[in-house]
């Protein structure tokens, strides 16, 4: 059977990827600082705990995975990452978690591993035509990303990449865009889309 490991199952991409992957016949182990919020995991091992913490990586990739999907971060909506007062936590947290990973994995040999980055580190001025958004690829360099969120991922993107040529891995990168829907975050502003209160919503 086919095994994979989903770093980030008790968040709301994750939580779906692990259930898709399920769907498929694969065996899957899920790991997060954290439950779902919203519904109850169907992995066949969920284990929770820090992916900062190197010991604990290398305890639950203790066994050579056919795929590792990489999507946990320390990250959030607009309320989290750009009033700045997140920075240094954004930038450590994320690159450790995706440090101990990468090298967890290559001592397991495992090849083939997806990180999920963000569209957060194209330049700024590609970002401020909200109809217009120039994702091309071409136009990511020079590099000027609107928030440490962006720089964080770029700088994992580049992480990836060298491990790929450096030590023969198979990492793929996905650049994702403002995700949300079911089951998604929504209170605490780490939410891609907010609550309002409609008893303080004025008509006339």
């Amino acid at each position: 059977m086919k095994t994979a490991l989903v770093c980030g199952a008790g968040g709301f991409i994750g939580g779906h990827l692990a259930r898709q992957l399920k769907r498929e016949g694969v065996w899957v182990r899920g790991v997060d600082l954290k439950f779902h919020e919203y519904s109850v995991t169907e992995v066949d091992d969920f284990v929770m705990g820090d992916l900062r913490e190197q010991d604990f990586v290398r305890s639950i990739i203790d066994r050579k995975f056919d795929e590792v999907y990489q999507l946990a971060a320390d990250m959030g909506g607009a309320g989290y990452v750009f009033t700045g007062e997140n920075d240094a936590d954004i930038m450590h947290n994320s690159a450790l978690i995706n440090l101990n990973v990468l090298e967890a994995c290559r001592n397991r040999n495992i090849k083939r591993v997806f990180y999920s980055s963000s569209a957060c580190m194209y330049p700024e001025h590609n970002q401020l035509e909200y109809n217009n958004p120039n994702c091309a690829e071409e136009s990511a360099y020079p590099a000027n990303p609107d928030s440490e969120y962006g720089w964080e991922k770029l700088f994992s993107e580049r992480l990836f990449l060298s491990f790929n040529r450096n030590y023969g891995m198979e990492c793929r990168v996905a650049r994702f865009h403002n995700i949300f829907g079911p089951e998604g975050t929504w209170m605490g502003g780490q939410g891609k889309s907010t609550c309002c209160d409609l008893s303080e919503s004025r008509i006339g």
